[in-house]
């Protein structure tokens, strides 16, 4: 028996062996029959390879940019379990703001008052200041004063130092290595002192250089403020507030708890008359790109837009897929008798099955190839586009390369899928007799298939218009200030007594010299966000309620130099003796006080921490870009609070040595201090940077849609002449003309891209208007956009097919007759 076992046993192994031989034949053999068939038809092979290449480039490069701005504060361990605290500001049972930052006694409350609390942490951002060492002044920008327990929530990676104590004493610093690198050169920083403004710091740590994807930038974390009120203020709301829950915690319902902790802690006495404040819970993962708040940490991005742009590289690559749908099935007609043939010698529908999808296989892979090639080189220029450091470092990431490879496997399926079946159903006796005429169901599908790719391409180009058109808009609005040539300067951090002298002297030594026109210092210049905020209240009435006014201190001579109109009232004036007790409010200010007029305004008496006479009502202005509505401002007279020297030049001819000239003397009058200096024109539009790049994108993708789509069309073009040729030169011996016979073969597919326009329209209609939501000015979708989109889409149809048309048309009667 055991005998008999083994001969079995003995007899099977080359059996198998020889089945194994049998499946490698025939799939080398599939493979010849396949890259034969593709080089057989070269001008097709080509055209499917490159739109399939610049497709998949595309949509890998989209994928890049949106898996980075998708990736922002991922990297922090349990990430989804932390949160920023959100304060909500009701007056009169009206929002007020929304603000990023709340106070700075919500975080002792928080892990005191409620158990799901694991850790929480305060960052108070301080905008800008002088940081210095050995004599080597720089002007920070990217600082903030941390709680120690910052480091028990985000993911930061010492290089030396403790995090367990790091900012745990009193003037204590750690920054990024290389802003190390930047202070102390090859030198070790440890038990080294910065200088922040005068105050003293003793650095304790060096920490790997964060992020790029974060909404914070930490090049240096000062240790927490000491005052009384950054501990225990319900007020003073400029505190970034971090928690952390325990894993099990349920958000919505923690979020119910908090609500009202404010109430707790500071009661209103007029919450009745809707005056509160709430606390919400931010995601940390969602702040990057769906947070639109007062005093974020960063320019946030646009969750839409990425959303757009996930969907361009969706069309993109499937408009890439449809060109090799259409050809393939157009090609059916060729490639019938080869079928036909191979079905009499014996071939199954199966194999014929297997052979087609590897044709599809093969070409897709190499179009993948090209398409790597394509993305190695244009890469830094995309970068640059985007404005985000990608690399091909992200595909090593499995949440990238996994979609990737997958979407590529099932686009192949796809797209490989129908021609398989459509090819490998032909009946041999059918097709060997000729009687294979028509494919009604494969012309159908080609048609929709065209009308999807231009479907797709006139929603690109009507969206790609209405963003430039925006931004146009605002860009060229009237911003209620001037900014041409205006320059402005920054002031020193840390005034003394003697500072409103100083910049007296500044201001003549500019003018006297004949380096500027005008000059006036301000707190803040238009382009940057207004962070004091007081509540201000009428006087001349006792049911008047407090509303919250942005308050920012000017010179006597702001207004002119900006040319902010006046409507009502008058400017501050060296002939008032009382103007630091007298304020200018805007025409939103009006309103929001309650006054019917800016003339009523003008003469009344308002509390805002102090009494003060409203002596002016300045026109609105935008402080900040249009994608925020104006604010209501009140002006103080504070001539010694100069942030920002603006200086009106003449004209930027011999600009670098203007700048010389100004900067000799600001080093004069403030040594120690950087010469920081900006164009006011260029900052206020950088605002617009994300439209800006998002138009960019647009145009560039929204022009790759159309060139993959015409390669398609030119290739399907130049098969259904070919189809026709016989017809063709039937038509020209009755008489038929050129331009007749060019209308006949076009006419076809201009119909398609008309149907194309009319679904495309209302599609993009609907995006477009989605949005343009995001903005608090902005424009209609212009009408024009359509009419322009489908003459465009028409114009380049017309031009991709009647090349072909053209050519069939002049082609010799006698040689079409003879072509079959």
């Amino acid at each position: 028996m055991e005998q008999g076992a083994r001969g079995r046993v003995s007899y099977r192994a080359p059996c198998t062996l020889l089945h194994a031989n049998s499946y490698a034949l025939m799939l080398r053999n599939y493979f010849k029959i396949a890259w034969r068939n593709l080089l057989k038809n070269r001008p097709f092979f080509l055209i499917n390879t490159l739109g399939l290449a610049v497709g998949m480039a595309s949509c890998l490069l989209i994928l890049q940019y949106v898996t980075f701005e998708r990736s922002y504060d991922d990297f922090h361990p349990d990430a989804q379990n932390i949160y920023r605290i959100e304060l909500d500001s009701y007056q009169n049972g009206k929002l007020a703001f929304k603000s990023a930052t709340s106070f700075p006694a919500i975080a002792p409350a928080l892990k005191k008052d409620f158990p799901e609390v694991l850790e929480t942490a305060r960052l108070y951002d301080a905008q800008t200041d002088v940081v210095t060492y050995n004599n080597v002044h720089y002007r920070e920008d990217n600082y903030s004063f941390a709680d120690n327990s910052v480091f028990k929530i985000f993911k930061i990676d010492f290089l030396s130092g403790n995090p367990a104590t790091a900012l745990s004493d009193k003037h204590t610093v750690v920054m990024s290595e290389t802003t190390a690198r930047k202070y102390f050169g090859n030198q070790n920083p440890m038990g080294k002192t910065l200088l922040l403004g005068r105050e003293p710091y003793l650095v304790k740590g060096v920490y790997k250089d964060y992020p790029k994807n974060s909404h914070l930038e930490l090049d240096l974390l000062f240790s927490y403020r000491t005052e009384p009120e950054a501990q225990t203020s319900w007020g003073w709301y400029d505190f970034y507030t971090y928690v952390k829950l325990k894993p099990s915690t349920n958000p919505d319902q923690f979020q119910a708890k908090i609500t009202d902790l404010v109430q707790k802690y500071n009661p209103s006495p007029n919450r009745t008359a809707g005056m509160h404040n709430d606390l919400l819970l931010q995601p940390l993962r969602d702040i990057h790109l769906y947070s639109n708040l007062n005093q974020e940490a960063e320019v946030n991005g646009n969750g839409k837009s990425v959303t757009v742009l996930s969907i361009i590289a969706l069309f993109i690559l499937v408009i890439a897929w449809v060109n090799y749908i259409n050809l393939a099935t157009a090609r059916a007609m060729d490639r019938a008798k080869e079928v036909g043939i191979r079905k009499v010698a014996g071939a199954e529908r199966s194999q014929l099955i297997i052979q087609f999808l590897l044709e599809s296989l093969i070409l897709n892979l190499l179009a993948v190839a090209v398409a790597l090639v394509i993305i190695q080189v244009s890469a830094p220029y995309f970068n640059n586009l985007t404005g985000r450091p990608l690399s091909l470092t992200q595909w090593l990431q499995q949440d990238l390369w996994l979609p990737a490879i997958g979407v590529f496997l099932i686009g192949t399926l796809l797209s490989g899928l129908y021609p398989a079946f459509l090819l490998s159903s032909f009946q041999p006796i059918t097709v060997l007799k000729g009687k294979l005429s028509s494919l009604t169901g494969g012309l159908s599908l080609r048609q929709s298939l065209i009308v999807f790719q231009f479907v797709s391409s006139v929603v690109l180009i009507i969206g790609t218009i209405t963003v430039y058109q925006q931004l146009r808009y605002m860009q060229d609005q009237d911003l209620g200030f001037s900014v041409t040539n205006k320059l402005i300067l920054r002031g020193i951090s840390n005034a003394d007594s003697t500072y409103e002298a100083k910049v007296n002297a500044f201001k003549q030594e500019l003018v006297g010299a004949n380096l500027v026109k005008k000059v006036t210092t301000s707190a803040y210049v238009p382009g940057i966000e207004i962070l004091w905020t007081r509540d201000a209240r009428r006087l001349d009435r006792t049911d008047a309620v407090a509303n919250t006014l942005y308050n920012t201190a000017i010179d006597y001579t702001f207004l002119d130099a900006y040319d902010i109109k006046l409507v009502a009232g008058r400017n501050f004036n060296r002939t008032f003796g009382t103007d630091r007790h007298n304020a200018l409010i805007n025409e939103t200010a009006v309103k929001l006080l309650g006054f019917d007029s800016p003339a009523e305004a003008v003469g009344k008496r308002v509390n805002s921490g102090d009494t003060l006479l409203i002596v002016g009502v300045v026109k609105d202005y935008h402080q900040q870009g249009l994608q925020k509505g104006h604010w209501p401002m009140l002006m103080r007279f504070i001539p010694d609070d100069a942030r920002f020297f603006s200086l009106q030049l003449a004209s930027t001819d011999e600009l670098d040595n203007k700048l010389a000239n100004i900067k000799a003397k600001y080093d004069q009058i403030f040594p120690g201090n950087p010469f920081d200096y900006f164009f006011l024109d260029t900052f206020f539009n950088e605002q617009y940077k994300a439209e800006q790049q998002f138009g960019r994108v647009c145009s560039l993708f929204a022009g790759l849609a159309i060139f993959i789509a015409c390669l398609g069309l030119f290739a399907l073009a130049t098969f259904i002449a070919k189809q026709r040729t016989k017809e063709i030169g039937i038509r020209k011996v009755l008489g038929a003309s050129v331009p007749s016979l060019i209308n006949l073969l076009s006419q076809d597919f201009l119909k398609l891209v008309i149907v194309a326009i009319l679904l495309a329209a209302p599609l993009a209609w609907f995006a477009m208007n989605r949005w343009l939501e995001d903005f608090a000015y902005h424009i209609a979708v212009p009408w024009w956009s359509f009419v322009l989109a489908g003459f465009l889409a028409m114009g380049i149809a017309f031009l991709t097919v009647s090349f072909q048309s053209i050519k069939a048309a002049l082609m010799n009667p006698v040689k079409s007759l003879r072509s079959e």
